[in-house]
């Protein structure tokens, strides 16, 4: 939804107020604020601007002011004094609200706006704000607005309330079209827009008081007068009442939920980390949900060793550092490198994790630059582990191949951080917390995670110096548990890792900007653990938790077939078998074949949520073969070489060991419709073999080649 109705804006009868705490130096960003309400073709406008001062000649520049950028429309000005604080004034249209807009309306007005008095709210966004309003009622959540700065050394608009791009799978959303909305990690917005139905609520709410809204959460008096409703009324599992729209098809947040920042403080600050994330590369993941909102599977047909290694679900995509304007430039202090002579290499140790910093990012090594960094789960490369070994460790750069790691060293200096070509000694002195996070010492200095992304040398140990662990068998096992279907013992239902909101277990974000995301009460709980079918997931957790069967290896085989969840909270036991149904047919070249695969298709398509792949032995062309394999199979179809069927080492089916279960038919047969149920019962109740219908037989293991007939019409040896 790349376009909104203006019909239901235009109908609209606004009362907004503006907050201006008197500055001629600013008079400037009113006057465009002021202009952009007149630009509104709405059935009535009135605009009142809030503002500290009494004397004349200010008071007579603002309702100049008013009179020139709003003829025609409403237009006051009135003051607000005795205040003990000056943010105190940016809580003066509280009475407005109640009075004015609730209380005394009678039908005059639809809408209130209320706006911070440097923020450009166009008429389209009012536009996007009535119709996803109404679009998103029924779930109790609020459209909200993306605050946006210009940045002239990248010469477009950057995000001013972001240090980094948000990963969208990992964050609460809903679907609606092609239009993802999503929670943003910060959800602070410089201004909320209500209509009577939000107004009522908004009074008797604690957001609406200035002392009360400070139990909801830790902001700023300003910021908190701007929150409205954003935390109140939150349904489970969202983390806020405010989404943020993102195309699926784009990746982008459109430009009519873009409200611009006009001073640009961030964006033109080099030394704020805020302002730097491009609008463009602000969202990570969107296209990984599929029209249900769920992460789509890419469960290739062809497997390859790059399967077993697969890290689809938090990588979005290869990282691109260039996701800010500018990338930090590499100095000597906290460099990677790669140049240090080769050390003796010694055994590898059991636990290895990834590093979580107190911002709930990943560290990882950006090889291009040089430096290490984090970035959010989703984003960030997964190539950085440290190694524990009691209270010593080592940090391990991962390269591209399997069992490739190169060890970082940071003990060389008191600056650089340089790769060796081996593991060495354990150079790293870790220190455990009571909490379950670590600080890492290299000497006298600790790394620490900074706000603009890069992680440093410290010769203090704080929040910032301190890091959570996620168990590397626990990220890489939650890929497979994405990528493919899962068959639960316990429920007898198939299960794949759908998107879910969660971070790793800090108690509320403490970044030290005034903006700093917050979270509705009681969402922490919603968000602590990763849910999988009847058993739950806890990243943070130190102990095993992912059990998966070996794979056979002689067979090639690349994908577990069998996989225990133990949850560590109960101890309670989980089994799930990999449901990945192969529904083998070997064909001959007479057209009666192709007629009877073609019956055969028909009634697979009607047992219900299978989700099977179908394997054509055939010496036909494969061009042939898929002009003659109806829909939906077509596709995803294994097609094999008769004349190879059968490894001669291993009397195993070549491309069909990481199916399970795999089915032989014959053309011409019949799936009835508890095809499922039996294939089901064959994995729970391990059998070795099961003919669910005539004419096919079910393995729940790829068994050795089995005994073979022939069929008049079929020259080709055929499954019994």
């Amino acid at each position: 939804m790349e376009k909104t109705d203006t019909k239901r804006a235009e109908a609209a009868r606004i009362l907004c107020a503006i907050t201006f705490h008197f500055d001629q130096s600013r008079l400037g960003y009113l006057a465009e604020v002021l202009r952009s309400l007149a630009e509104y073709p709405v059935a009535a406008m009135n605009v009142i601007v809030v503002t500290n001062t009494l004397e004349k000649n200010e008071l007579g520049l603002l309702n100049r002011l008013c009179r020139e950028t709003l003829p025609g429309n409403g237009a006051s000005v009135r003051s607000c004094t005795d205040l003990a604080d000056r943010w105190d004034l940016t809580w003066c249209h509280k009475q407005i609200i109640a009075m004015e807009f609730v209380q005394e309306n009678h039908g005059r007005y639809t809408h209130f706006i209320y706006l911070e008095n440097d923020i450009r709210l166009s008429f389209l966004n009012f536009c996007y704000f009535v119709e996803f309003r109404e679009a998103l009622r029924g779930l109790g959540l609020l459209p909200s607005f993306i605050r946006v700065e210009y940045n002239a050394a990248f010469g477009g608009f950057t995000s001013s309330d972001v240090f980094w791009p948000v990963y969208v799978p990992v964050q609460s959303h809903v679907l609606l079209g092609d239009t993802v909305l999503v929670n943003m990690p910060n959800p602070y917005n410089p201004l909320f827009i209500l209509d009577l139905e939000l107004a009522t609520e908004y009074v008797h709410s604690r957001s609406f008081d200035r002392q009360t809204s400070a139990t909801v959460c830790p902001w700023g008096v300003a910021e908190r007068a701007a929150m409205g409703l954003c935390l109140e009324n939150v349904p489970a599992p969202f983390q806020s009442r405010y989404v943020a729209p993102v195309s699926r098809l784009t990746g982008a947040a459109p430009a009519f939920a873009w409200v611009w920042h006009m001073p640009n403080n961030y964006a033109d600050n080099p030394r704020s980390p805020l302002g730097k994330v491009r609008m463009d590369r602000m969202f990570v993941g969107a296209g990984e949900l599929g029209p249900d909102g769920r992460w789509n599977t890419t469960d290739s047909v062809e497997t390859t060793t790059s399967d077993r290694n697969d890290v689809s679900f938090v990588i979005a995509g290869e990282f691109k550092r260039g996701y800010e304007i500018k990338a930090h430039g590499t100095t000597e202090s906290d460099a990677v490198g790669t140049d240090a002579p080769p050390d003796e290499d010694v055994p590898p140790l059991r636990d290895q994790y990834f590093l979580i910093s107190h911002h709930d990012t990943l560290v990882f090594a950006d090889t291009d630059l040089q430096r290490v960094r984090h970035a959010p789960f989703g984003v960030a490369p997964l190539n950085l582990l440290i190694e524990l070994g009691g209270q010593k460790g080592r940090l391990l750069l991962r390269g591209k191949s399997p069992g490739e790691v190169r060890q970082i060293s940071a003990e060389r200096s008191d600056i650089d951080i340089r790769a060796q070509t081996a593991r060495a000694n354990l150079d790293c002195d870790i220190e455990t917390f009571a909490d379950g996070s670590i600080s890492i010492r290299t000497g006298d200095h600790y790394l620490g995670s900074d706000l603009d992304g890069l992680v440093r040398k410290k010769n203090w140990c704080r929040d910032w110096e301190r890091y959570q662990l996620v168990r590397r068998d626990t990220i890489e096992g939650l890929a497979l548990l994405r990528r493919y279907s899962w068959l639960s013992h316990t429920d007898r239902q198939t299960h794949s890792l759908v998107a879910q909101p969660f971070d790793f277990g800090r108690e509320r974000p403490t970044e030290s900007s005034a903006l700093a995301a917050s979270l509705a009460p009681g969402a922490i709980a919603f968000r602590r653990k990763l849910k999988f079918g009847p058993t739950t997931l806890r990243l943070t957790e130190r102990r095993q938790q992912l059990l998966f069967e070996p794979c056979d290896l002689s067979l090639g085989q690349l994908i577990p077939e069998r996989l225990k969840i133990v949850d560590t909270s109960t101890e309670a036991e989980s089994d799930f078998s990999l449901f990945r149904p192969l529904i083998c047919f070997l064909l001959g070249t007479a057209d009666s074949q192709f007629e009877k695969l073609r019956h055969s298709l028909d009634s697979l398509s009607r047992v219900k949520r299978l989700g099977a792949t179908i394997g054509i032995a055939s010496t036909q062309p494969n061009t042939y073969l898929q002009q003659q394999i109806p829909e939906p199979y077509r596709t995803d179809a294994l097609l094999l070489n008769p004349e190879s069927t059968h490894d001669n080492t291993t009397g195993a089916l070549p491309g069909i060991c990481d199916y399970h279960p795999v089915v032989f038919a014959d053309t011409g047969c019949t799936f009835g419709p508890d095809f499922k149920e039996h294939l089901i019962d064959l994995l729970i109740l391990r059998r070795g073999k099961l003919v669910p219908d005539p004419g096919m037989a079910a393995y729940a293991t790829v068994p050795n080649p089995p005994p073979y007939r022939r069929d008049p019409d079929d020259p080709f040896p055929r499954a019994p």
